[in-house]
């Protein structure tokens, strides 16, 4: 077996590629390279080559560093023998993958949490991105103390009754009650509820767009119970001085 290895072979060398942050093609510069090719016996008459090539990137529009393999071998060939290209990136990202916004002032763990929903999102792992969902919404209760809140339950006889609950669909109603969510945001709140509790429950896996939707109304909740109100208290300060 013979292998030789160049560094920085590729180095400054430009691709327009997937940025997993811009979700869109952007140009992405060679920082680190290395460049490995080998041959190998595969019997007394015939040998095995390859090569890879293994580069630290780094996107031109918004810096995002991430890595990139590419290998040939030759006995993975297209239908006319022309070599097949196996490209990876790391972070695994495609076409419809979600970027993880930054959030300064949701707290740390429902962060966490959010962005661990993101990659198994990303990665394809549906159910538990559903459960993350329910994660976030039960984090943001906890956060906010909201320990219940009133449903409607309706009796044997067909009368319905209003009485507090500790479960999650009365905490949702909950930070409505207490003012710090919208009639509207609760009710989408109960829809990732409901998501959570189906695909746990009935082993349901839930349709990536129903997902990306859910994430998409987390965020704009993280906006309004966090992020805005803050920055509104920041402007307030500067203009009286504080």
């Amino acid at each position: 077996m013979k292998i030789q290895i160049d560094k920085d072979k590729t180095v400054d060398k430009k691709y327009r590629i997937l940025c997993s942050n811009c979700t869109t093609d952007t140009n992405h510069q060679v920082l680190s390279s290395i460049y490995e090719t080998g041959s190998e016996p595969m019997d007394q008459y015939n040998t095995f080559d390859w090569n890879s090539n293994y580069e630290i990137i780094q996107c031109l529009g918004c810096d995002t560093i991430s890595f990139k393999s590419h290998k040939i071998n030759s006995e993975n060939t297209d239908y006319d023998g022309s070599p097949i290209d196996i490209v990876k990136l790391y972070p695994k990202r495609e076409y419809g993958t979600l970027s993880i916004k930054e959030y300064w002032h949701v707290p740390h763990n429902i962060k966490q949490i959010y962005k661990e929903t993101i990659h198994t999102y990303n990665n394809g792992n549906l159910t538990l991105s559903a459960a993350g969902i329910r994660a976030i919404v039960e984090g943001l209760c906890e956060d906010n103390n909201i320990k219940n809140g009133t449903i409607t339950v309706k009796e044997k006889d067909g009368t319905e009754i209003k009485k507090k609950s500790s479960g999650l669909q009365g905490k949702i109603n909950g930070l409505h009650e207490n003012g710090k969510l919208t009639k509207e945001n609760a009710d989408i709140l109960h829809e990732h509820r409901f998501l959570g509790n189906k695909a746990l429950h009935e082993l349901t896996i839930p349709s990536k767009m129903h997902l990306k939707l859910a994430i998409e109304i987390i965020e704009n909740v993280f906006d309004n119970l966090y992020e805005i109100p803050k920055k509104g208290l920041e402007l307030k300060n500067k203009r009286l001085g504080k």
